[in-house]
């Protein structure tokens, strides 16, 4: 009896040791980059057609980035700042929040040529590739990577959810 007994905790010993021990999931590794796309016009009074084509063909083509995103508007004069407050009220007519846009006025055309930039600003996730957990990866941290990075990227406006102040948004050199 004595010796069934021993050799019961000895059987439990020995499979307990071989047995993965569940680790502590943590958090991956996430950037949140901001993705600027932007149009740059010259409002004269001879382009004015060709001027609305093109602004109406940029906002079709980045609706969905606009509904996401911000819509900022660098204005070099007052014309652009009238043209700048139409688009406005353009952009609240398909459902873009008024704190999502924001004009903001220039001392000198842009570039030396635009007199009116739009730019729209949306931010997207990059996270890590994730491999799927193997039996026999002992001590390995990326338990849970492949959910924490699909519910990252499901989020529309990830960048909500971080610090403001440590986000860079001041507009690039480029315009």
């Amino acid at each position: 009896m004595i010796h069934i007994k021993a050799m019961i905790m000895t059987s439990m010993l020995f499979l307990t040791a071989c047995a993965d021990r569940a680790d502590v999931t943590s958090g991956i590794n996430v950037d949140i980059v901001p993705i600027h796309y932007a149009l740059s016009l010259n409002l004269n009074k001879s382009n004015r057609v060709e001027v609305k084509e093109k602004l109406n063909a940029y906002l079709t083509d980045q609706k969905g980035n606009i509904l996401f995103g911000t819509v900022e508007m660098y204005v070099a004069n007052n014309t652009a700042y009238k043209f700048a407050k139409k688009v406005e009220s353009q952009l609240h007519e398909q459902g873009v929040e008024a704190s999502m846009i924001s004009i903001e006025r220039v001392k000198q055309p842009l570039k030396q040529r635009f007199d009116y930039v739009i730019r729209v600003t949306r931010h997207q996730v990059t996270v890590p590739i994730c491999r799927s957990a193997q039996s026999g990866d002992f001590f390995h941290h990326s338990l849970g990577c492949s959910v924490d990075a699909i519910r990252w990227k499901s989020m529309t406006r990830p960048e909500s959810i971080l610090n403001q102040s440590e986000m860079d948004t001041r507009p690039s050199k480029a315009l």
